[in-house]
């Protein structure tokens, strides 16, 4: 290595130093990136943990408003059909 090193100009050697620099630094940032995404796969995963302690909460509010939208939609339909039918029931008037 003594003779390549001896074979290298100064122009090679800063050249070499710099690209190492530049290597130790990109390291250090792919290192960082990947401590930061495992922190936003184990958020992620928090929350994906949260969401489905709700589901059991979600599926009964969702019984109940079908339930009440079901209810709703009989009781429109049955004074109508009721006031149509107090309609035949009354004669006309004669005068």
């Amino acid at each position: 290595m003594t003779e390549e090193a001896q074979l290298l100009s100064a122009g090679d050697k800063y050249f070499i130093e710099q690209r190492e620099l530049v290597l130790q630094d990109i390291n250090q940032s792919m290192d960082a990136i990947l401590n930061q995404l495992n922190g936003l796969n184990i958020t992620l995963e928090n929350s994906i943990a949260v969401g489905k302690e709700f589901e059991n909460v979600s599926q009964i509010w969702k019984l109940f408003y079908n339930g009440l939208e079901l209810e709703e939609q009989t009781s429109d339909s049955v004074p109508a059909a009721d006031s149509e039918h107090n309609a035949e029931d009354v004669e006309p008037e004669i005068k």
